[in-house]
């Protein structure tokens, strides 16, 4: 038996597709519950003003969702700044529904919106899948966030009808090696940088390695100027750099 759905006749602001998404996820309940987060819950998903014992019925349920998209479209649609299609406007919508308008203002996936990076956009929905465990206070994925966020992000890239799509390659590349990644390489030279500082410190005693090791510590030294003193400080802050620059590009292409 399939799940009650919204009234498809009420003048939705969105896509029936995105209203779906959001209903689906939400589920109807017409007595008030406590959310995996902890809060009081009715509705379609509706948390204003709702108390325990709370009960209501599909007409209201269907009310307050309606009145509940029609102000979130308003608003998600003054952050937007770029173009916005109706199937990326819906899963914006879907997504502040679950996040609340103020998490998608300062999100990755509005922000490479506004930036013309869709596929960054896209993948930037993934980073909102978790919640805090009421019991614990700690933050865990849940299964059901993740698989909202795959779909509405699969929504976000969904051609609306008429829109021109990209011919589909037949010939898909195979993913990369993880080992030549630029996170393994530039591991590997950090590794390094590392290993040359500590052998400035220790002296002899790394055997095979120490002729590499000199000639390492003489590029930095003799060549560069790097004082020795200052190869593992200098190998510290390189590896912080790194690691910053890395992670801030990740963030900005919507990866993690």
């Amino acid at each position: 038996m399939s799940r009650p759905l919204p009234d498809p006749s009420l003048p939705w602001p969105i896509p029936l597709e995105a209203v779906a998404e959001i209903a689906e996820s939400e589920g109807l309940e017409l007595v008030a519950y406590k959310c995996p987060a902890g809060i009081w819950t009715i509705g379609w998903g509706e948390t204003d003003g709702v108390h325990p014992g709370d009960t209501c019925t599909k007409l209201q349920a269907d009310a307050w969702l309606l009145e509940d998209l029609q102000g979130r479209v308003q608003e998600v649609q003054a952050m937007c700044t770029a173009p916005t299609s109706p199937n990326e406007l819906g899963a914006l919508t879907s997504l502040a529904y679950n996040i609340g308008v103020a998490g998608l203002r300062k999100s990755t996936v509005l922000r490479c919106h506004n930036a013309g990076t869709k596929q960054a956009a896209s993948r930037a929905f993934d980073l909102w899948n978790k919640a805090r465990d009421p019991g614990t206070g700690q933050l865990r994925e849940l299964a059901g966030l993740t698989a909202r966020r795959k779909r509405e992000a699969a929504l976000y890239l969904k051609p609306a009808p008429g829109q021109r799509v990209e011919p589909m390659p037949q010939a898909v590349e195979a993913e990369s090696s993880p080992i030549r990644g630029p996170i393994a390489s530039g591991g590997a030279a950090i590794s390094v940088a590392g290993v040359v500082s500590a052998a400035s410190l220790a002296g002899e005693g790394l055997g095979a390695v120490s002729p590499v090791l000199k000639q390492a510590r003489e590029i930095l030294v003799d060549l560069l100027g790097v004082p020795t003193e200052w190869l593992l400080p200098a190998a510290a802050i390189g590896l912080g750099v790194l690691v910053v620059r890395w992670r801030l590009k990740q963030r900005t292409e919507g990866w993690a």
